[in-house]
């Protein structure tokens, strides 16, 4: 069984480091979208659609294969269940882009900070950190946010267009979603979940009950 392991926004493929041991044995391919834009060079407007269909067959994803996607990383890993049938798990995640939190969603308006430089500017930087309430797990926070300044504009823009340019509507549904009430990044799902405690990265601070919920999904697969 292959798990293929999807991050989210401004985030790398070690957001997953606590969570992984606990789900194997497997094989583990863990997908770093910096690197995958880079290889794939898409040109002009993207969507999550768009990438879905370029890992879908950059890496021969099937209904055999287990998706587990973090945030916007789930949002990628429905998209490319929607091309195959893979099962799917999303992690602080969510299948209505309506449930991301985040005060500017118009791609012009994102591409125009990008290019002014205020996105990745220190006095914008400072105000999210300051914002974030979350003691657990504000130094990751504080850590991805911070991460953003060394991207480049060109590759933040690909993982906004990811989150919020349009995608044909859905016709399925994850097979488990995970998700802590108090996550102020993707709003709480609607309909059936799995919630555990902590907030938007409950899957580092408290892996092992994330872990529970998707081994039971695993064992199934397995039989």
């Amino acid at each position: 069984m292959r798990l293929i392991l999807i991050h989210g926004y401004v985030e790398a493929p070690g957001i997953f480091d606590n969570l992984a041991p606990l789900l194997l044995p497997a094989t583990l391919l863990s997908i770093d979208l910096k690197d995958e834009f880079a290889r794939w060079q898409p040109q002009g407007r993207t969507d999550a659609r768009q990438l879905a269909r370029y890992l879908t067959d950059y890496y021969e994803i099937t209904a055999e294969d287990v998706l587990i996607g973090h945030s916007m990383g789930g949002w990628v890993a429905i998209n490319i269940k929607e091309l195959t049938g893979a099962i799917t798990i999303q992690l602080a995640s969510f299948t209505d882009q309506k449930k991301i939190n985040f005060p500017v969603r118009n791609l012009r308006v994102l591409r125009w900070m990008l290019s002014s430089g205020l996105t990745q500017s220190t006095w914008l930087r400072n105000y999210f950190k300051k914002l974030y309430p979350f003691p657990e797990s504000k130094e990751l926070y504080c850590q991805l946010v911070d991460n953003g300044r060394h991207m480049s504009r060109l590759y933040i823009y690909q993982q906004q267009m990811t989150l919020f340019a349009p995608v044909p509507p859905l016709t399925v549904q994850p097979d488990l979603r995970i998700h802590a009430r108090r996550d102020n990044v993707v709003h709480y799902p609607g309909g059936e979940c799995v919630e555990v405690p902590g907030d938007h990265f409950s899957l580092h601070y408290h892996p092992e009950l994330v872990a529970a919920s998707i081994r039971g999904v695993l064992e199934g697969v397995r039989a």
